[in-house]
């Protein structure tokens, strides 16, 4: 046990809630564990009430899936993602919720898709028996919230309801929240400024590391205030990289430095640059042989190869014509859709392609369970035929290159899934076009771009998001470790400002915000390195920063 798991133990003991930024690769997850397997050892009794339960809240169903594993299915833990966790909350408050849901529309700007008329919405809640948490999209008028609009709607209930924290609060004394630096801003408050402020708080657990914050969205780092309600704990340990990969995080950050833990190799961490070579060429082998040439490095084994954007990746992976039309839409959405959690990507990663990979590979049982939210049962002979008959046109559809208006034209005849309102009204003929220069326009646009792209693109996609292709990009990999890591710096390739990595290790950059973000990535890249780490940079690199940074003995220019 380390020296911040005794301290989270003895913040347990003494009720006092607490924030532990665990650097890479210090166990994080584990020190996590710890705390769970205290509260349900010998003393379970003790300090939990009948029927209180421990809530831990995690960022992904990944990670939702390992800690009720690593818990061994316990039900003392009620382990759920953030929006099931509010939703479980607020959803039997249904009066509060119509007011929360026109609060929550009032507050939208003038130029959000989905206000509505406030005497309209108003009028329509009369006639909605139920507001539902729904997945195919937002529908005001018809009592529907989605992903987006739960934290706001749930943060104005918490704020409005005092009564509501109690209640949440009587019934988990505890609550943990994994990696913190991704929650929503609006949840950090929900928390410490509702739920923690209650005559009875429960304890409030926050685990992450403030310098992996990379999704958009995230609270990133707590600030002054809030921390000023929590015992700081840091974790210093790295149980996963080199030791020279080691000394190089800790000159990219220096609020945390940490020490060799567990079997640490000494490895190597080296930057070349490789200006002037072409972007289709294979950079994975050129770094290698540079590396080889200047350092002696013979790097041998697992090699993972991280892109900073998909512009390089989409290319050599075969979705180039879907990132181009993410990247019409510009830096937030591009944002959202490299790191997986744009709305509709999402829905094509994790609601149809699974059923279409479990088909493909034979996995019947596999493929029918994803598509158990149908409307229609697989019952009987004769929809079991019809299913089977659907999926293999599906397949087939695919393979001789239909697009994903094809694809969802044929998902929706033959009732395999319930689409997006989105994509629903997007493959309806004919589409009122929207009033030029409004958001509705540019929307449409994106979508005529989308519709036409061959879906096996989106197979292609998937298949790097989920790290099943020897590159990714850097936003798929927090979180997991590889032998050799090879980071390809492209901010020319990157065509957009929201990193410059040039202007980070050149110390230049004047803009708080982007180095930040340029930092953070920089650090979660290369934190996942156990041996060797290379850094090849299509750019022109500052030499003297760059040594500084590396050593002189592991700079290649």
């Amino acid at each position: 046990m380390t020296e911040a798991d005794e301290k989270i133990l003895e913040c347990l003991k003494a009720r006092q809630s607490f924030l532990i930024d665990a650097g890479a690769g210090s166990g994080k997850t584990s020190s996590l564990i710890r705390a769970l397997d205290f509260i349900r050892g010998p003393d379970r009794s003790s300090v939990m009430g009948e029927g209180q339960r421990v809530a831990c809240i995690t960022f992904t169903n990944v990670a939702k899936n390992e800690i009720i594993e690593r818990t061994e299915h316990d039900p003392l833990f009620i382990v759920s993602t953030i929006h099931d966790f509010l939703w479980a909350s607020i959803k039997p408050f249904q009066k509060e919720l119509k007011h929360a849901l026109l609060a929550f529309n009032n507050s939208l700007p003038a130029t959000s898709r989905k206000k509505q008329s406030q005497a309209e919405l108003e009028e329509a809640l009369k006639n909605v028996p139920t507001i539902v948490y729904s997945d195919r999209g937002a529908n005001f008028l018809e009592g529907r919230i989605f992903h987006d609009d739960l934290l706001g709607v749930a943060h104005i209930m918490f704020r409005n309801q005092p009564l509501l924290s109690k209640v949440v609060a009587a019934r988990f004394p505890f609550i943990f929240v994994d990696e913190y630096q991704d929650t929503d801003p609006l949840v950090i408050t929900t928390i410490l400024d509702h739920l923690l402020k209650t005559d009875q708080p429960p304890l409030i657990g926050f685990f992450g590391d403030k310098m992996q914050s990379i999704y958009p969205g995230g609270v990133g780092e707590l600030s002054a205030e809030q921390q000023a309600l929590l015992v700081q704990i840091k974790k210093e340990e790295n149980y996963r990289c080199s030791t020279a990969v080691i000394d190089l995080l800790n000159k990219i950050r220096t609020d945390i430095q940490q020490q060799p833990a567990g079997a640490n190799l000494p490895g190597g961490a080296g930057y070349v640059s490789l200006v002037g070579v072409d972007p289709d060429a294979d950079l994975a082998a050129l770094a290698v042989q540079k590396a080889h040439d200047a350092f002696g490095w013979d790097v041998q084994g697992e090699l993972k190869v991280l892109f900073l954007t998909h512009r390089l990746i989409a290319r050599k992976a075969g979705y180039a014509g879907l990132w181009a039309a993410y990247h019409s839409q510009g830096g937030f959405t591009q944002d959202r859709f490299q790191s997986g959690v744009d709305p509709i990507a999402f829905f094509f990663v994790n609601r149809v392609e699974p059923f279409i990979l479990a088909w493909r590979e034979g996995r019947v049982g596999r493929a029918i369970s994803c598509l158990k939210e149908r409307q229609i049962p697989i019952a009987g002979t004769v929809e079991k035929a019809r299913v089977k008959a659907a999926l293999d046109e599906l397949i087939a559809l695919i393979d001789i290159g239909g697009t994903i208006e094809a694809v969802l034209k044929h998902l929706r005849e033959a009732q395999l899934v319930t689409l997006l309102d989105d994509l629903e009204s997007a493959i309806m003929v004919p589409v009122v076009p929207a009033d030029p220069g409004t958001p509705e326009a540019a929307h449409q646009a994106f979508m005529a771009l989308l519709l036409t792209v061959p879906y096996v693109e989106v197979s292609r996609y998937r298949a790097v998001l989920e790290s099943s292709m020897p590159f990714s990009t850097k936003h798929g990999v927090k979180g997991d470790e590889f032998q050799n890591v090879i980071v390809i710096l492209d901010d020319a390739g990157a065509n957009w400002n929201q990193y410059s990595f040039g202007k980070l290790l050149a110390g230049t950059d004047t803009s708080q915000s982007r180095e930040k973000r340029t930092r953070n990535l920089f650090y979660v890249c290369c934190s996942r390195a156990k041996d060797k780490l290379i850094v090849a940079d299509l750019a022109a690199g500052a030499q003297a920063k760059i040594e500084a940074l590396f050593g002189v003995g592991a700079v290649a220019m």
